[in-house]
């Protein structure tokens, strides 16, 4: 063995020694961790007050694929304050299948008490139709219950029939650019 293995190895084992003499005389690793209270629950949240989350949402564009009159779950939020609160979303919509489609898409939330997803835009009431849609930004009322968890979700209805009378379907391909749950 060569004399740096062994400075590297004497190295090694001195740190595992002190590790465990500082674990043996009460200190946790925890303490040394700089999360906040309730943190660890919700990597979500983008905004502390009171040891609770006041503001849960997405830090970056996300790509999603949905099922065509479903409801998709896009964000999980943990450790929120109860009470009144609002969703904000913006998007752009692509049909998976390319053509012109009616959209229906809204934005909705599950919690352990309520579960909408009202379609707050409609293709139909905003003509002409498209291939692809930028959708918001779109915000729906919600509440959020004592246990501080609520789901964002994405629903969405897409059809042809309007098109040719074809009545077929088709799921839809999401960019997700801002998703944001405001506790009031």
């Amino acid at each position: 063995m060569s004399n740096g293995n062994l400075v590297y190895l004497a190295l090694l084992s001195f740190c595992a020694v002190a590790g465990a003499s500082c674990l043996e005389i009460g200190t946790s690793p925890a303490a040394f961790s700089i999360e906040r209270p309730g943190q660890g629950a919700n990597p979500n949240c983008r905004e502390w007050k009171d040891e609770v989350c006041t503001l849960c949402g997405i830090d970056s564009v996300i790509n999603i694929s949905v099922k065509n009159k479903t409801k998709t779950l896009v964000l999980v939020c943990r450790g929120m304050k109860p009470g009144p609160a609002r969703l904000v979303m913006t998007t752009h919509a692509e049909p998976a299948t390319p053509g012109l489609w009616e959209v229906e898409f809204g934005l909705g939330y599950k919690t352990s008490a309520r579960n909408e997803c009202p379609h707050q835009f409609i293709a139909s009431d905003n003509p002409p139709l498209h291939a692809a849609y930028e959708v918001g930004p779109i915000t729906i009322e919600s509440e959020i219950p004592p246990d501080g968890a609520i789901q964002a979700l994405a629903c969405v209805g897409l059809s042809s029939a309007r098109v040719g009378e074809e009545g077929k379907e088709t799921g839809a391909s999401l960019r997700v650019s801002t998703l944001l749950v405001v506790s009031e």
